[in-house]
């Protein structure tokens, strides 16, 4: 269920980029819209990395979730390109070959980094003592 509470809102997020660059309409490439969409992805990830970093029992399937989610990411966005824009399939294989791992790790390196933080943070709370000391009998 966290799998795809994450891949539908950054793959969700992603499918709203069409709406981000009707906000700010060009007749050429707009790279203000693709870099905030970058920005946002980065910031996302890093920061649900945090949190999932700080409540996880186990960092491995942690990571594996956040690295099916940047997988996923990472394709999608080059096939709604190529779906939108009808463009040849040289263009398509290119995109996955290029802009897939780039997108990728745009989610994965920022979560990664915030499953370490978190876990690290995480861990020195729990180890802090929750009650009175107990003092040895006199």
């Amino acid at each position: 269920m966290k799998l795809l509470v994450r891949l539908a809102v950054i793959v969700g997020g992603s499918l709203l980029y069409p709406i981000v660059l009707n906000l700010f309409p060009s007749e050429d490439a707009n790279i203000g819209a693709g870099l905030l969409y970058f920005g946002l992805l980065f910031v996302v990830s890093g920061l649900w990395g945090l949190w999932d970093g700080r409540h996880a029992e186990a960092l491995s399937p942690v990571f594996l979730r956040w690295t099916v989610v940047a997988i996923v990411t990472g394709l999608v966005f080059p096939i709604r390109i190529w779906s939108v824009e009808g463009v040849d399939f040289d263009v398509l294989w290119s995109d996955l070959a290029f802009l897939t791992p780039f997108v990728a790790g745009l989610v994965l390196a920022p979560a990664a980094a915030g499953i370490a933080i978190g876990k690290a943070v995480g861990s020195s709370d729990r180890e802090l003592p929750r009650s009175t000391p107990q003092h040895p009998p006199l």
